[in-house]
């Protein structure tokens, strides 16, 4: 099977959405699938390369950061895409193309289908699907001038995949007639797993582990221990970087907070590990997700999950088994819910025990192969239109 994946962003530039791809990437050549991937050169990134088993194109794009890109950014991805996969389909075309996120790879897929009659699949990613409390706030207004775009994007896809059961029905807010499947985001297991914490230190090691930008609401978590820091024992270490971490770190000094909140920085992913392994719970504060990969490797790692009640993590995170959620914004709560599982060890380390369990089922290869499932009915439909219809007289 030959696979076209379309994405803005791939590790080391961008979040969560890069991983998708390249642990599905990676997954589809390791099946026997012939992969490329489209994505933006940032720097010295090389602009082409093999890593894994799949072909990874590099194409030029006007991008500032690593760690956010703007709308006007995203267009130049589409464009260049556009252009990049013209000439790459002279030469080699793929049985399916796979977008990941509506935007901006959608219309790229969409060009092609158009172009060369290749079937695509969206992945539904998050910010992607239009909603009411747009962040940043500007969104509301690319929504409202997108969404004629977006719903001729899934509406002449082969498939929609939402990453989790919250981000489809917000999706449907927008088309209720596309037909959305679930098909959730996965884990490494082989490489995140639970240790022992029997005998944790004095104090208690909170991770957060995010890119420093708005919508994450760090700012909210250091308002919220604020309230803890003359009564219980613990440390926060912060791993991510951003925009943000300047007015974060001042905050964090304002409330008298510099020794127990610790700013790690950007890390790689192979040294994430251990900050997982290191802590005792894990913190996300984020208003809005479609299923975040922090949380899934958190609860392989066998971390107790203190998070928003959002699309995704409602998904995985049962609340009083192994954690517990907060309405957005509600930093009485999420305060009250630290106390709580900072003070009670042995329930700290049941919904630990529980995180462990309850992620079993999202490994990458299952993930992957109910992609390959996917492509193969779409590729099988594809090739029944097209076979000749006899003439019965």
């Amino acid at each position: 099977m030959r696979i076209l994946l379309l994405n803005y962003e791939f590790p080391p530039i961008g979040g969560g959405g890069g991983y998708v791809t390249q642990f599905l990437g990676e997954h589809f050549a390791k099946a026997g699938g012939e992969v490329f991937l489209l994505t933006s050169r940032y720097r010295e990134l090389s602009t082409f390369e093999q890593k894994n088993g799949f072909h990874i194109i590099r194409i030029p794009v006007l991008r500032k950061r690593p760690d956010v890109c703007s709308v006007h950014e995203m267009a130049t991805y589409v464009l260049s895409a556009v252009i990049t996969a013209h000439r790459l389909l002279r030469k080699w075309k793929p049985d399916i193309v796979q977008a990941f996120f509506g935007v901006p790879s959608g219309p790229v897929a969409y060009v092609i289908h158009k172009r060369y009659a290749i079937p695509y699949v969206v992945f539904l990613g998050g910010r992607d699907v239009p909603r009411r409390n747009a962040d940043p706030p500007a969104y509301r207004y690319w929504y409202s001038l997108l969404k004629p775009a977006i719903r001729a994007v899934w509406t002449n896809a082969a498939a929609v995949v939402a990453c989790s059961n919250g981000l489809r029905d917000l999706a449907r807010q927008t088309d209720s007639r596309v037909p959305i499947q679930v098909i959730p985001d996965g884990v490494d297991l082989s490489s995140f797993q639970s240790v022992e914490r029997i005998t944790p230190s004095s104090k208690v090691c909170l991770l957060v582990v995010s890119r420093l930008i708005p919508r994450k609401r760090i700012d909210l978590l250091i308002d919220a221990l604020v309230k803890l820091k003359t009564r219980h024992p613990f440390i926060v270490r912060i791993v991510g970087d951003g925009p943000e971490r300047r007015a974060l770190e001042q905050r964090v000094i304002k409330h008298e907070l510099s020794s127990k909140i610790h700013f790690i920085g950007a890390v790689s992913y192979a040294k994430l590990i251990k900050y997982y392994n290191e802590a005792d719970v894990f913190v996300h504060c984020a208003e809005a997700e479609g299923m975040p990969l922090v949380v899934l490797e958190a609860m392989a790692c066998g971390l107790p999950i203190v998070a928003t009640r959002v699309q995704g993590i409602e998904d995985l995170v049962e609340p009083g088994e192994n954690g517990y959620l907060y309405d957005p914004g509600d930093v009485d709560t999420l305060a009250r819910y630290l106390t709580d599982i900072i003070d009670f060890k042995n329930q700290r380390l049941s919904m630990g025990q529980q995180s462990s369990q309850k992620v079993r089922s999202y490994d990458w290869s299952a993930i992957a192969q109910q992609y390959l499932d996917l492509y193969q009915q779409i590729i099988r439909a594809k090739n029944r239109s097209h076979e000749p219809q006899t003439r019965l007289l």
